[in-house]
């Protein structure tokens, strides 16, 4: 009984603070998305404006501005302004993971 007691006690001191699973998981969401990985995957190649981004995803110029903006206010990507472009770039490397994590499942399937 005591052993499980320590050991319990050795992987509760391990764990995230509820908090920071909270916004963790978030973020995750906010990256669950085809288009998002898709632009997520094109920023990593570089600075993109709004309408390249579209064009490379296919989808329209307010669709991407939609997604762009919500991976924005997580604080996934920064953007730009130079003259009436907005361009957008990777805020956080941390999402090479991600993009890792999801090449390798799918070359799973």
């Amino acid at each position: 009984m005591k052993a499980a007691a320590r050991k319990i006690g050795s992987v509760a001191g391990d764990l995230m603070p509820l908090d920071q699973l909270r916004e963790a998981a978030e973020r995750l969401k906010c990256t669950a998305h085809p288009h998002r990985l898709r632009i997520i995957e094109i920023l990593f190649q570089g600075n993109f404006s709004v309408d390249e981004i579209a064009s490379l995803c296919g989808l329209s110029q307010p669709a991407t501005s939609g997604h762009l903006r919500l991976m924005e206010a997580k604080g996934l990507l920064k953007s730009q302004r130079a003259g009436r472009a907005v361009y957008y770039s990777v805020a956080a490397p941390q999402l090479k993971g991600i993009i890792d994590c999801v090449h390798a499942l799918v070359s799973e399937i």
